[in-house]
């Protein structure tokens, strides 16, 4: 999915993988942005101020939907910094799953490699706010994660993750789709009529500028009956097109006294910026269940081979996503040969 903040830069869109779950959170779209480069340096000043709102655009997601990994009896999930942002969403969708009957779920290790201790509050995140421990108590789910850069656990609680929560307006619009609400039906809609147009300034230029100058003579030259064609297509699609543009902002402006943001159905939605969780850390929302899961190694690397090969008899898929060494290093023990139950896929954030 592609993001712009007008505020930042008008110009510029960045992708993201989605880490939200459409089953888990039907209303919510949600992406984890690292503070690396420059424009992610300013949205992360940005939010740390006191601000009122931020605006934001967005394109897409783009790509299919995949559930493949259920196939397997266990996914192992390798993961080296933000390139646990797609596991999120994986691990959200077997929640869901989970509270199926029917549904079998696979058994779940995630691997976790992290610079800096600062960087286990992405862990947080494997649930939604909304979350709660029996979300976990049909899985079979265990963390390991590692951190390289330090020996020992930080005291500095300065940088935990803080939920920090923007007052709607009355004229905000809900996101739709970039057909708008009427999908595929309002895109033939419009090429339809741009077309019907066409054909009709077709006839009426035909009717009362070309005929009355060759009279069916065929003296007109080719140059300007093509120009004269062009430019019957760019009115007929501009016409059309600025109708659709025009209807949509009517309908708009009509319910926007109703829109409101979901989380304005709530007493939340009343407050002010940083009113509520301002400085509430996400440790302290029902995710301790994730706690009891979850082992954390401080100064060292994880022995990938062992603790992809332990695993015998069973269908293994083994997911990673991350730098290019670490994709590279999974790939290689998964076609070593050494194993047959192993079943390797990248994913990339290269475009």
């Amino acid at each position: 999915m592609f993001v712009n903040v007008p505020s930042i830069s008008k110009l510029q869109w960045h992708p993201f993988t989605v880490s939200s779950n459409s089953n888990m959170e039907p209303d919510k779209l949600s992406v984890i942005i690292k503070s690396e480069g420059s424009w992610s340096t300013k949205l992360h000043q940005m939010l740390s101020s006191p601000i009122e709102r931020l605006d934001v655009s967005i394109e897409g997601p783009y790509g299919p939907q995949s559930n493949h990994f259920l196939r397997h009896d266990t996914i192992v999930m390798v993961s080296g910094g933000s390139g646990i942002t797609p596991f999120i969403s994986i691990i959200r969708e077997l929640i869901f799953r989970s509270k199926i009957s029917q549904c079998k779920i696979p058994d779940m290790i995630l691997i976790a490699v992290f610079k800096s201790s600062l960087d286990l509050t992405m862990l947080d995140l494997l649930l939604p706010m909304t979350g709660s421990p029996s979300d976990l108590s049909n899985l079979k789910l265990h963390i390991e994660a590692y951190v390289t850069k330090e020996k020992e656990p930080t005291t500095d609680n300065s940088k935990r993750v803080r939920s920090i929560l923007f007052k709607p307006l009355p004229t905000d619009k809900p996101m739709a789709p970039i057909l708008g609400p009427n999908s595929w039906f309002w895109l033939a809609a419009i090429i339809s009529s741009s077309f019907i147009m066409f054909l009709i300034l077709i006839g009426i230029i035909t009717r009362f500028y070309i005929y009355p100058r060759d009279h069916n003579k065929y003296e007109s030259s080719a140059s300007t009956k093509a120009v004269l064609n062009v430019l019957a297509i760019c009115v007929s699609i501009a016409a059309t097109a600025g109708a659709a543009v025009f209807w949509n902002k009517k309908q708009y402006s009509r319910e926007a006294t109703h829109v409101q943001n979901i989380e304005g159905q709530t007493p939340l939605g009343s407050l002010n910026l940083r009113a509520y969780n301002g400085d509430r850390e996400l440790e302290s929302l029902p995710h301790q269940s994730l706690a009891q899961a979850t082992k954390v190694h401080y100064g060292g690397r994880p022995d990938l081979k062992r603790m992809l090969f332990e695993r015998k008899g069973e269908s293994l898929g083994v997911l990673v996503c991350g730098p290019k060494k670490l994709r590279h290093d999974v790939a290689a023990i998964c076609s070593s040969g050494l194993a047959d139950n192993l079943h390797f896929e990248s994913i990339s954030f290269s475009w």
